[in-house]
């Protein structure tokens, strides 16, 4: 039996480099692979990589992750430069290393490397034909290319966004317009989902269970708006998340109900899964009753309550001005397209020592 070892940057971390590690793990004379991710410190998300890596490294109980994180020189400048193989040599010789053990890559610099640790060199997809994603289309364009995204580092990337707000502003039709016109304009390209909706979790528990409001019920809203949100963050595979609601709506309505009940749980939990943009539509359209809100015939809360929320939990919000709902979504749209900074992969690697 022998180790295989496989070297990555990963940047970022893809489906082609799970494949490779899958390959690498189902070697049958193989009795355990070590996955070696080589950053520098000013590169983007390295903790992030390496913690993506290594959670998905976990589903094999023989698979070992290590991280590398010198600077060092980062390319070879030619095929004679000694010094750079000799130094990686030196490295894998430190992790543990033996002569006879596999280099495991998709890349042909793994050729050279086995010949310089007087290992053997056990190819995969050279040609790119079982996955034929390459880094280098992640990192121009990772909104395009986000399913090729190694799902536990999507979450690095996703970003959520909650429609927040007065009662009967429209955020329940707003949420599912965005979702419609942010994967309509997708699929117009390139045929792949970018958003996905969650809706209020407390709307249908309400209607189940009846209107009436207890402190047992609030905590039952809490709990099932946090399990929604944190299974869909686990699940979810997509660029964005558009919210209906999240739990600083849950604080904002349990404030209005009793504020001196509100429990400190409710504050770390809501803060633990704030979202990156809250969107406040205007209450200037016009009121529809519900028997589940607690105004009955008229708005409880007004936009500046709203507002407010978000200024004392400093949370990053705007407000849609606009009482077209067409224009809203327009509006709304390109804010949370804007969040997403298609250059937060990219980064030239250096040939020099540094």
């Amino acid at each position: 039996m022998k180790s295989a070892w496989v070297l990555m940057t990963a940047m970022p971390p893809t489906t082609g480099h799970a494949a490779l590690i899958d390959f690498a793990a189902n070697l049958v004379n193989v009795s355990d692979v070590n996955v070696v991710l080589g950053t520098q410190p000013d590169e983007p998300f390295v903790d992030e990589r390496f913690e993506a890596l290594n959670a998905y490294c976990m589903k094999y109980p023989n698979v070992f992750t290590f991280h590398y994180d010198q600077p060092i020189q980062q390319v070879p400048t030619g095929d004679d430069d000694a010094d750079f193989w000799e130094m990686w040599r030196d490295i894998l010789f430190g992790y543990g290393q033996c002569p006879g053990d596999y280099i495991v890559s998709s890349e042909m610099y793994g050729m050279k490397l086995a010949e310089v640790t007087d290992c053997e060199f056990m190819p995969f997809d050279l040609n790119r034909n079982i996955n034929p994603i390459r880094g280098t289309d992640v990192r121009e364009d990772p909104l395009m290319y986000f399913d090729y995204i190694l799902p536990e580092f999507q979450r690095s990337l996703r970003k959520t966004v909650t429609i927040f707000g007065a009662e009967s502003v429209g955020k329940t039709t707003l949420t599912n317009s965005l979702v419609w016109r942010i994967n309509a304009d997708a699929h117009a390209d390139d045929y792949v989902q970018r958003a996905i909706g969650l809706p209020e979790w407390a709307r249908p528990y309400l209607e189940a269970v009846g209107p009436e409001i207890t402190e047992e019920k609030m905590r039952s809203i809490w709990f099932g708006q946090a399990a929604m949100q944190a299974s869909v963050q686990r699940s979810a595979d997509t660029p964005f998340i558009i919210q209906d609601t999240d739990l600083y709506s849950t604080y904002g309505y349990w404030n209005l109900w009793s504020p001196y009940t509100i429990p400190h749980g409710l504050f770390f939990a809501a803060e633990n899964s704030k979202s990156d943009l809250y969107i406040i539509p205007q209450s200037n359209i016009p009121f529809e009753a519900d028997p589940l809100r607690y105004g009955g015939d008229k708005r409880e809360t007004s936009d500046d309550y709203w507002i407010g929320i978000c200024e004392k939990f400093d949370l990053n919000y705007v407000v849609l001005r606009s009482d077209n709902r067409n224009k809203r979504v327009n509006e709304a749209n390109e804010i949370i397209l804007g969040l997403f900074d298609l250059g937060c992969l990219k980064y030239d690697r250096i040939k020099e020592t540094v």
